[in-house]
């Protein structure tokens, strides 16, 4: 259980999981759906019409070279057909095999279908905090936490500022862990809070004018 990776220290303040039905319909009506779709309409097309054909020419043995060319060819052609599909197919088991667990401390999350990682997020790492409800989301009474990161990534001598965001998808008590992450939210007087790491707020004080807006 996740639970079992929280450190000795910490108490946690809530714990859940993805809502199934929510993460399945997401996954369907996705912006992918529109073009997979034409994608698939096409390449079909195209072998119906190649097969028709081959068929005509199919005393000659034209048609089978034809054909043995064109199967194995539209099979990776259609790539972004099978990439979707296989993503509506699994969400699933990402959505069931999804944990979350919030403590006085971090954020831990979950997830994983054939392999399953563990991220700990610290509130150290996070600059704001926001939800948003996509279609299905309304109709179910669900919703998601979304913590906006900002990290330091290291290249050599380099350390870059970069911004991810990581969401606590498809819950039910989506507003209730905004508040609850919020009460744990330090205060940010110079794009850090003030117990980050040291060298990590020297480095943000001295690039502070590329960092004068934070909030969403």
């Amino acid at each position: 259980m996740l639970e079992s990776q929280v450190g000795p220290n910490e108490h946690i303040i809530w714990s859940g999981t993805k809502n199934k039905k929510v993460s399945v319909m997401e996954s369907i009506f996705n912006p992918l759906l529109p073009f997979a779709a034409l994608w698939a309409i096409f390449d079909f097309g195209i072998i119906f019409m190649s097969s028709a054909n081959s068929n005509s020419h199919s005393s000659t043995g034209i048609g089978k070279s034809m054909m043995g060319f064109l199967i194995p060819f539209f099979l990776l052609h259609l790539m972004p057909v099978w990439l979707y599909l296989g993503g509506v197919l699994t969400s699933a088991v990402r959505a069931k095999n999804t944990c979350y667990c919030v403590t006085d401390q971090a954020v831990y999350i979950q997830h994983g279908v054939f392999n399953t990682t563990t991220e700990r997020i610290t509130y150290q790492q996070v600059i704001s905090v926001g939800t948003q409800q996509s279609f299905f989301d309304k109709r179910a009474y669900t919703g998601d936490v979304v913590l906006k990161l900002d990290e330091i990534v290291y290249s050599g001598k380099h350390r870059t500022p970069h911004q991810r965001n990581v969401k606590i998808e498809n819950i039910a008590d989506y507003e209730d862990l905004y508040q609850m992450i919020m009460q744990y939210q330090p205060s940010f007087a110079t794009g850090m809070p003030e117990n980050a790491p040291r060298d990590m707020r020297s480095y943000m004080q001295q690039n502070s004018d590329q960092y004068d807006d934070r909030r969403w």
